[in-house]
């Protein structure tokens, strides 16, 4: 078991590397700007919105086919957009470097931030965003629950509970229960949970309203549990650590590599709950598309 374990870990350093001296930026960023970009295009369009009841046909129709005129919702500048896009991605390392006094890293670097916002405008202001799914779909969310699993794990386990385990700096949070449960839930849940649904800010009229997580049957929300879930199933794994008195001792990248099968279980699961677990949904996803039956 250990040994496949060790054999899957080998690959994660492979996604981790830059691609290319051109291109200073590993396939697990690459993959996270267009994936990220993609959900704020479906939610700005309004492919999450509910169905709003048909309108009553006007009497005046255009004299081209006699066809009524459909207004196309009204969504937010590319600015809004990419502002919001990196209060998800660094809103989190940025509150967590106040508390610490430490420098966040995208004002160190800024290439990580122009790679979301660059991603963004050519997914959805080019004609390249012709070649994406227009909105989500079973066949690609399962595809993708793979690597988004693997890039969720990565984030809170790896970037988030490891540093504090292994401070590099005296400017670093002490390892206790609580900050190896909170760090990797702050750098996941709140600023995107704002942005997303606090503050409505990919709709062109930004506005308040409750998140969420806090509406009824907000708690089954994978993105609101799993980021205090996934951090406590990997320091039960590796444990006992500082700041966390019990756990099974297997190592780091093992357990890593454990908890991203947790995770692309859930994930999957996710999407046959949401888009697939309907009959017809399975019989789109293999080909047979909605056949009417006829009754005589």
């Amino acid at each position: 078991m250990t040994s496949i374990l060790s054999a899957i870990n080998a690959c994660l350093p492979s996604i981790l590397t830059p691609v290319h001296p051109a291109v200073p930026y590993p396939i697990l960023d690459l993959f996270g700007a267009m994936r990220l970009s993609s959900v704020v295009d479906w939610m700005a369009r309004g492919v999450f919105d509910e169905p709003s009841p048909p309108a009553t046909p006007s009497k005046e129709k255009s004299k081209k086919g006699g066809k009524t005129s459909v207004k196309k919702k009204e969504r937010a500048s590319a600015l809004q957009e990419c502002i919001g896009i990196l209060v998800v991605v660094f809103g989190g390392e940025t509150f967590l470097a106040l508390c610490t006094g430490s420098t966040p890293s995208w004002l160190v670097n800024p290439s990580l931030a122009l790679l979301f916002s660059l991603t963004h405008v050519i997914q959805t202001r080019t004609p390249l965003r012709r070649l994406l799914p227009a909105k989500p779909t079973l066949a690609t969310e399962l595809g993708l629950s793979l690597p988004d699993a693997i890039g969720r794990t990565l984030l809170l386990t790896r970037f988030s509970v490891l540093p504090v385990l292994h401070p590099t700096s005296l400017k670093t949070l002490p390892a206790t229960p609580t900050t190896l449960l909170l760090v990797p839930f702050i750098l996941a849940v709140p600023f995107a949970s704002m942005i997303f649904s606090t503050f409505n800010f990919f709709s062109a009229s930004p506005k308040l309203s409750t998140p969420a997580e806090l509406q009824p049957g907000g708690w089954m929300m994978v993105d609101a549990w799993a980021p205090l879930v996934v951090p406590a199933l990997f320091l039960s794994l590796i444990g006992p650590v500082d700041g966390w008195s019990f756990g099974m001792g297997l190592g780091e990248d093992e357990a890593v590599v454990l908890c991203m099968g947790v995770v692309w279980a859930i994930f999957a699961a996710r999407a046959i709950y949401n888009l697939g677990y309907k009959k017809e949904q399975w019989l789109g996803l293999l080909g047979f598309g909605d056949k009417k039956i006829k009754v005589e």
